[in-house]
């Protein structure tokens, strides 16, 4: 069984990597964002108390947001046009678990993604800033971060995609996830200039995990936030996935009932 879902995050891999149009588009997008917010903070900056910050450093930490954001596939849109399309029925009787091979498939898409846009984030920033945040230890570390944090991603947008069971349309829930991900995940600023209510606020959510206090590792690491990061996008992953199993049964259970 496990070889199944491996071929499927293999074929996805590969699928990925060949589609080198939509690579390029991503690339050219993700140094599109890196030079237009590198240009924003300075403005933002002098506004707030992240004045402190040197430029290198804010630019660092928005590649490591960028690099994991626009990497994110894009499930949820594969899952509501099975579910609308009524495809699932044929899909459900394959003996593999339809959330686990989506969950494959868009890790297989995730991986290809962090490996192209990750090279273009790090020749970029570092060849405009000619300076790297840490040492080799300090990059593969992140590199298994940004990982992880791109898996509960896709956790989440899995989720978003489910809730096609109860509503035709998603791409509202998508959006306000997105909204909340840039707000309370710190994509431009670190959370420290933030206001302390919504710091806290934003401390109980997934999103500083998936994008801020992660790539604050790039102004200040220590191995004590490097573990305080891994747990908190463990435990998100978990309980997102337990979630979306419990989702995904009670939908399956909507559609039989209503004879789908």
């Amino acid at each position: 069984m496990t070889k199944k879902y491996l071929a499927v995050f293999h074929f996805s891999f590969i699928h990925a990597l060949r589609n080198y149009k939509a690579l390029i588009g991503l690339s050219i997008f993700l140094i599109t964002c890196l030079v237009i917010f590198a240009h924003l903070w300075k403005v933002a900056a002098t506004k707030t108390d992240a004045i402190h910050l040197l430029p290198d450093q804010l630019l660092w930490y928005i590649a490591f947001n960028e690099w994991v954001l626009i990497a994110l596939p894009d499930v949820q849109e594969d899952i509501a046009e099975d579910l609308r399309s009524g495809r699932l029925a044929y899909l459900l009787p394959r003996p593999i678990s339809y959330p686990l091979a989506i969950f494959m498939e868009g890790l297989g898409t995730l991986c290809a993604r962090l490996v192209v846009l990750g090279a273009v984030t790090f020749l970029f920033t570092w060849a405009r800033v000619d300076t790297a945040p840490f040492g080799w230890d300090g990059l593969f570390i992140a590199i298994a971060l940004g990982l992880l944090a791109g898996v509960v991603g896709v956790v989440f947008k899995m989720l978003v995609g489910i809730c096609t069971f109860w509503m035709q349309q998603v791409e509202p829930i998508h959006w306000v996830w997105e909204k909340l991900l840039f707000t309370l995940g710190g994509l431009m600023l670190p959370l420290v200039v933030y206001p302390k209510w919504l710091q806290n606020i934003a401390h109980f959510t997934p999103f500083p995990a998936i994008l801020g206090d992660r790539s604050a590792l790039a102004i200040e690491f220590t191995y004590g936030h490097v573990l305080q990061i891994a747990a908190s996008l463990l435990c998100w992953g978990f309980a997102g996935y337990a979630l979306l199993m419990i989702l995904y049964r009670k939908g399956l259970r909507i559609v039989n009932v209503e004879g789908g």
